[in-house]
């Protein structure tokens, strides 16, 4: 995957014109920590070697060879595009995971300028970002598994927003999903844990209905594709959450609301909801979900509605 630019950066690793602001470099080397933190406390996963990030400002694109800062290589960007596997990356807000398991990501200064800004802070924005995106290369094997049976143009086609697009339209779609979404809420935030229980098990016969409704003939395949999301961009969303509520001064509350969004995006907001009600009810959710590729949505709702 990285042939083109290691190419590329090898001959210019000490590129003279690159060298990454001190704002943004405290950022990146503040939220490697976060993640090593978030992945043995709140995951509760053995550690493993950083992924390959690379990292771009307006003027280069860096790459830290897993995650080492002592390693990086610097490329300059060309005609104000920064390049990723030989492709050109928007100069813009950027972060992902690719299939490979390498974490790509602009830095600080780049999203200042497109004008994003949050209450929290930008930086503190990013952080959780960063934490939820990393976390997707510690489940691309596990998706990965999960997709081996669709075809190939099915998976080109496929983001976490895939059955969003296709039923937002859809006013009995929606109005199944925000039902479906809000009893999962309300199951996290249940007084007790036997109602808790209760509410995530009416949770799960919704999703059940939803899918065998929506989710049929030349569509049976999303009822996959809908449960790897929900549990991929929950458990993202849910290091969102986790890492807002630890900060002083924000509370549970400004937490929620700022790791939902306004609830714009379907899969992370019912995905965090699900994640809220597993975590709540299922204490070793962990084990299951990063070992096992079928312990996703559906499986570990139904742990939490019956234990």
């Amino acid at each position: 995957m990285f042939l083109s630019f290691l190419l590329a950066a090898a001959s210019i690793a000490a590129e003279p014109s690159c060298r990454m602001a001190e704002a943004d470099r405290a950022w990146l080397a503040r939220s490697i920590v976060l993640w090593k933190t978030a992945e043995t406390d709140w995951l509760r996963l053995v550690a493993q070697p950083l992924p390959d990030i690379v990292v771009f400002d307006g003027n280069c694109t860096y790459r830290l060879p897993d995650g080492d800062f002592g390693a990086l290589v610097s490329q300059a960007n060309v005609d104000g595009m920064a390049t990723y596997d030989g492709h050109p990356l928007p100069m813009g807000p950027v972060s992902f995971a690719d299939g490979s398991g390498a974490f790509v990501m602009s830095l600080p200064s780049v999203w200042r300028a497109a004008g994003v800004d949050s209450a929290l802070g930008l930086e503190v924005l990013m952080e959780g970002v960063f934490l939820h995106e990393i976390m997707h290369t510690r489940q691309s094997s596990l998706a990965n598994a999960a997709f081996e049976g669709f075809g190939a143009e099915q998976t080109e086609e496929l983001s976490d927003d895939f059955v969003q697009a296709l039923f937002e339209a859809d006013a009995a779609y929606g109005a199944a999903y925000r039902q479906e979404r809000d009893m999962l809420f309300a199951a996290a935030s249940a007084d007790d844990i036997g109602e808790a229980r209760t509410l995530a098990g009416q949770a799960l016969e919704l999703m059940r209905a939803r899918r065998a409704r929506w989710f049929t003939d030349d569509r049976a395949w999303l009822t996959v594709a809908d449960d790897v999301f929900l549990t991929m961009e929950g458990m993202g969303q849910w290091l969102v959450y986790r890492h807002f509520a630890s900060l002083p001064g924000i509370g549970a509350q400004r937490a929620m609301d700022e790791a939902r969004r306004g609830g714009r995006f379907w899969a992370q907001d019912e995905g965090l909801a699900l994640m809220l009600v597993v975590d709540r009810l299922v204490p070793d959710w962990q084990q299951r979900a990063f070992r096992e590729p079928e312990w996703r949505a559906v499986k570990l709702l139904a742990a939490a509605a019956s234990r």
